[in-house]
């Protein structure tokens, strides 16, 4: 099994927003085999920005 991780740095106040095109974006991936899932993780805050982290199974 493989997974891929994306981190993302995003500016603070903008994390409902980031999350809400995270979860609502075109995807095809549920069609490739192999395929399992994905998982978006809320990390810690900084003073500009929150992280973020994808994994895909």
């Amino acid at each position: 099994m493989y997974i891929a991780m994306n981190r993302f740095k995003v500016t603070m106040s903008s994390e409902e927003d980031f999350e809400t095109v995270w979860k609502t974006r075109d995807s095809q991936l549920d069609q490739v085999p192999g395929f399992v899932e994905f998982h978006l993780l809320k990390g810690p805050e900084a003073e500009d920005h929150t992280l973020y982290a994808s994994h895909t199974l």
